[in-house]
C-alpha cells in the first residue's frame, strides 16, 4: 500500500503543500486550516501524525449520534479565527455532534462541489466568511440550516437563507470616537471599505453619525474608504493612501487591529513622532502585547462566546425549523486601558 504523504494531502484538499508542512509542522496558518489538514491527514492514515494531532483528530472525526455541522471559509489567513473556531468546535462536541471544516474555492459559484464534499449525515451549515448570495442560494437547495457570520452590507437578501450573526460596531465606535471628541480631537480619517460588511458599515456610521453629532465637519478628503475590501490588507496601499491625505488627521479609525496595525507602521516608516502623536483605533482587539505602539484603542470581541452563539443558533434552527430566520447582532466592548491620555509608545 503506497504510504501517504504531505503532497497528497494537498493534493485531497487543493492546498499548497507549503501550506499542508505548515499545518502538520506548527508553522503560521489559520486553526481552521490547521485542523481541516489534521483531520484530512488522519483520515487518509498519514504516519507522521503525533499522538496530540491524533486525539485532535479523533475527536473531529468520531461518529457522534447528532450528525455533522459543515463549517466553511475561504483561504484567509488571520489570527483572528482561532478562538472562533475554538467555541465551535467546543460548542458542537458538547452538543453530541461531529464538525466537519471545509475551504471553499473561489471557482465554486453555486456551491455544487461544497454540497458533494459534505458529509452525509451533515445536519447544518455554518458559514464562517461572507460568501457571494449565488453561493449561499446554492446551498440552500441542501434544505439545511444554514448560520452565516456576517452578510454585505443591505444584505437582508440572505435572510431568506439562513440566519445571520454580524458585530455590533456602531455603538462602540461611536462611545471612542465621542470619548475623543471630548479630548479635544476634531479631525478624524477612516481606514477600510466602509461597504464591506454589515458589521463594517456599522463601524464606519458610529464614526461619521458621532462626529456629525458633535457639530463637527466631516472631511470627506480623509476617508479612506474605497475600493476592495481585501486592498486594505497590503501594506503598500496603505502606505500608499497615506501619502496621497491632504494632511494627517488626529485620529484614524480603522476597519480592525490588522489595517490598524499597517496604519501605525506607516506612520512609524513616515515619522516615529507621527507614530506617536496621532491616535489609531482598530476593532477585534487581536493586537500583540509585543507591538510596537502600545496604545492602539481597540474593541474587544468575545470570540469563543461567538463561535458558541453560531453554533446554537445552528441547532435552534435543526430543532426548531418553522422558526423564521433572523439577524442576531452580538455586543462588543471598547477596551477601557486603552481610552485614556496617557498613551504611549515604546521604542
Amino acid at each position: 500500500m503506497k504510504r501517504v504523504t504531505i503532497q497528497d494531502i494537498a493534493a485531497k484538499l487543493e492546498l499548497s503543500r507549503n501550506t499542508v508542512a505548515k499545518a502538520l509542522n506548527g508553522g503560521e496558518v489559520s486553526n481552521a486550516t490547521r485542523m481541516t489538514v489534521i483531520q484530512k491527514a488522519y483520515e487518509m492514515g498519514y504516519e507522521k501524525l503525533d499522538a496530540t494531532m491524533i486525539e485532535q483528530a479523533k475527536g473531529l472525526s468520531k461518529k457522534n449520534v447528532g450528525g455533522t455541522i459543515l463549517v466553511l471559509f475561504n483561504r484567509a489567513e488571520s489570527t483572528f479565527w482561532n478562538k472562533i473556531i475554538t467555541g465551535i468546535s467546543d460548542e458542537i462536541n458538547d452538543n453530541g455532534y461531529r464538525m466537519q471544516m471545509y475551504i471553499v474555492e473561489e471557482d465554486d459559484l453555486n456551491a455544487t462541489e461544497t454540497l458533494k464534499a459534505a458529509s452525509e449525515d451533515t445536519k447544518g451549515i455554518i458559514l464562517l466568511c461572507k460568501f457571494p448570495l449565488p453561493f449561499v442560494e446554492g446551498l440552500a437547495i441542501s434544505k439545511l440550516p444554514i448560520t452565516m457570520f456576517n452578510a454585505p452590507k443591505n444584505g437582508e437578501a440572505y435572510l431568506r437563507f439562513g440566519n445571520i450573526i454580524a458585530i455590533e460596531g456602531r455603538h462602540a465606535i461611536a462611545e471612542i470616537v465621542q470619548e475623543l471628541i471630548s479630548q479635544g480631537k476634531r479631525t478624524f480619517s477612516f481606514v477600510g471599505c466602509s461597504d464591506a460588511s454589515m458589521s463594517v458599515s456599522m463601524r464606519y456610521e458610529g464614526m461619521r453619525q458621532t462626529i456629525v453629532a458633535n457639530g463637527i465637519t466631516i472631511e470627506e478628503s480623509l476617508m479612506l474608504t474605497k475600493g476592495e475590501p481585501n486592498s486594505y490588507y497590503n501594506f503598500s496601499v496603505i502606505e500608499e493612501n497615506i501619502e496621497k491625505l491632504p494632511y494627517f488627521p488626529e485620529v484614524f479609525v480603522c476597519v480592525d487591529d490588522d489595517v490598524a496595525k499597517y496604519v501605525a507602521t506607516a506612520l512609524m516608516k513616515k515619522d516615529m513622532k507621527l507614530a506617536k502623536d496621532i491616535i489609531i483605533v482598530g476593532f477585534d482587539n487581536t493586537i500583540e502585547p509585543e507591538f510596537f505602539k502600545s496604545d492602539i484603542i481597540t474593541v474587544e470581541i468575545r470570540m469563543e462566546a461567538l463561535g458558541r452563539r453560531l453554533v446554537s443558533t445552528t441547532l435552534e434552527k435543526i430543532t426548531h425549523p418553522e422558526f423564521d430566520n433572523a439577524i442576531i447582532t452580538v455586543a462588543t466592548y471598547p477596551v477601557p486601558r486603552r481610552m485614556c491620555n496617557d498613551r504611549h509608545i515604546t521604542k
